[in-house]
């Protein structure tokens, strides 16, 4: 079975949040304090036992702020349950029709002012009523893995070391006595070596001469304890030929990481295993950020007989880059609500969600990081539109705006992403009308965006009548500049056209030249975009030289006041 929805209300600065998991692997992506820890700590409050090392301890400092300690209530929703499942935890299923039926765990925290302490009820099923069946724990198997965890104390040897858990799944019964006749051969061995004789003789010696011949004891010397558990106690990992505390935090993450894996995917006498890891990219570099994710993937694929559910919250773009489009829930806080988005409840068609891999493959996943969004069709406006914004008077990154090239991939792809219970933060989409005059019809494209996007206020659909570079030509401050980059990148081009924009009377018409020239001597746009930043950069320009639709995108995502001065229309 495995876990598909995680509800909280009243924990730490959540109100009330759903999160729905996809089956294998989740990663949880977000900002910094966005809530991500929180819903790794109320599945720790669910799926450990209070006697468990990894179990949530509570305390007053996790209750919502300004509710004079409302209850805390976290409830998982667990499906894909088998027969045997049903028997063991049949005071806690739901009926969900059709002969089927989910498991559902339930908790209650409240807070006894008196005595400083947390309470906390549990119980099963929809209705309240008695607690967990008292061998609940006993069919789930959950590994937590700490942010900054200490990979060597983990691999340290010890009874409870992932090492010795690993191999103390992987021995049978019948296997253990050749641990103990091994090392009891070891033993024999090493006691009959004349240093070791000679050690004991005179510690035996020394012994007697203390405590007398009444109540002295004899002494052995032993490589090892010769019982099972003891011996793979004392097994640790040797990379290359080093002991395992000299080699480096990333290796050593990994290991402990492989060994905690392959522990709970050989424990099939649970009914439900999983592994809540924070920051699994923790001292690695990014091309092992990359191969990690893939085997966290591959092993949450595997759903026949050894499956392990994992979830991990991340902070890197890399992962949430790499991750599995369905695997990724994105977490965000607006306007003091934190939200989840989960990916795999969107409904997005195939063809659309391979667009977005291959969108997030070459972004890095800036989107699920970002607190504004500002979409734009390429690299040109993606390198003007920060300078363009401070002659507007905004700051993009002061402002925490994230430009998303999308490279000419249809917009659309992205719009479900956005709206009621979905990507709650500020996004424009910044395109072109592609109109064939001013004034004229939009094209059927830009047509469909908008309507696309009608009914999401949190997205705004931004369009250039002609093109975004015909729509700077338009403003009679920013040609001269545009005009003084061209010439820069083409001096005979750029000094014949302006000439020729010299005999023209019209901002229309010389912008429509300036277009047509650009077009036909195939000026990169990338080129050409750069040498402009630079030159306006340089230059004290004021708001009414950026376009109207440009000020209209900036202030949808609330970098600039209503109050600010149009551009040229």
């Amino acid at each position: 079975m495995w876990l598909r929805e995680l509800q909280i209300r009243n924990f730490r600065k959540i109100d009330a949040l759903t999160v729905s998991f996809p089956r294998g692997l989740t990663v949880l992506v977000g900002e910094n304090n966005s809530g991500k820890t929180t819903i790794i700590d109320a599945l720790r409050l669910m799926l450990f036992s209070s006697r468990d090392f990894d179990y949530l301890r509570l305390t007053e400092d996790d209750f919502r702020a300004g509710t004079e300690h409302a209850p805390i209530e976290i409830s998982c929703r667990f499906t894909g349950l088998q027969d045997e499942d049903e028997v063991h935890f049949q005071e806690c299923l739901v009926d969900i029709g059709n002969g089927k039926f989910e498991m559902q765990a339930n908790a209650r925290v409240e807070f006894n002012e008196t005595t400083n302490r947390c309470n906390v009820k549990m119980w099963g099923g929809e209705t309240e009523g008695g607690s967990l069946p008292s061998n609940h724990y006993d069919q789930l198997a959950t590994i937590y893995l700490q942010p900054l965890r200490d990979p060597e104390r983990g691999l340290r040897p010890g009874q409870h070391s992932q090492v010795a858990r690993l191999i103390d799944c992987l021995t049978e019964e019948d296997q253990r006595v050749d641990f103990e006749r091994i090392a009891g051969d070891a033993n024999k061995n090493i006691r009959a070596l004349k240093p070791v004789e000679d050690a004991r003789g005179d510690i035996n010696a020394q012994m007697t001469a203390i405590a007398g011949s009444e109540l002295t004891q004899k002494t052995e010397l032993i490589f090892t304890d010769p019982t099972f558990r003891r011996i793979i106690a004392g097994l640790q990992p040797e990379i290359d030929g080093l002991r395992f505390g000299l080699n480096g935090l990333g290796y050593n993450n990994l290991i402990f990481t492989s060994a905690t894996l392959g522990t709970l995917r050989r424990s099939p006498q649970f009914s439900f295993r999983s592994v809540l890891v924070e920051e699994p990219e923790a001292h690695l570099h990014p091309q092992l950020q990359m191969l990690l994710l893939k085997h966290l993937a591959d092993v949450a694929s595997n759903h026949e007989g050894n499956e392990v559910q994992v979830i991990a919250s991340s902070h890197s773009p890399i992962l949430a880059s790499q991750a599995p489009i369905d695997s990724v829930i994105s977490v965000h806080e607006v306007d003091g609500k934190t939200s989840a988005v989960s990916v795999c409840s969107i409904a997005i068609d195939d063809k659309s969600k391979k667009k977005l891999q291959r969108y997030l493959d070459a972004t890095r996943g800036e989107l699920f990081f970002a607190r504004r969004i500002l979409m734009v069709e390429g690299i040109a406006e993606a390198l003007l539109l920060p300078v363009l914004a401070n002659i507007s008077g905004a700051n993009l990154k002061e402002s925490s705006v994230t430009i998303l090239n999308a490279d000419g991939i249809n917009f659309n792809a992205f719009i479900p992403l956005f709206g009621v219970d979905r990507l709650g933060v500020p996004v424009v989409i910044l395109t072109d009308g592609d109109a064939k005059e001013i004034g004229g019809e939009m094209s059927a494209t830009a047509s469909r965006l908008r309507e696309q996007a009608a009914g999401i206020p949190s997205l705004s659909v931004e369009m250039s009548e002609i093109t975004f570079e015909h729509e700077l030509a338009r403003s009679e401050m920013l040609l001269p500049q545009m005009v003084f980059a061209l010439k820069e990148l083409h001096p005979i081009i750029g000094a014949t056209l302006e000439t020729e924009l010299a005999a023209l009377a019209t901002a229309e018409g010389k912008a429509t030249k300036f277009l047509e020239v650009f077009i036909e001597k195939s000026v990169s746009k990338g080129r050409f975009a750069q040498e402009l930043a630079g030159i306006l950069a340089e230059c004290n320009l004021g708001p009414n030289a950026v376009p109207d639709y440009i000020c209209n995108a900036l202030r949808h995502l609330g970098v600039l006041s209503e109050a600010t001065n149009d551009g040229h229309g």
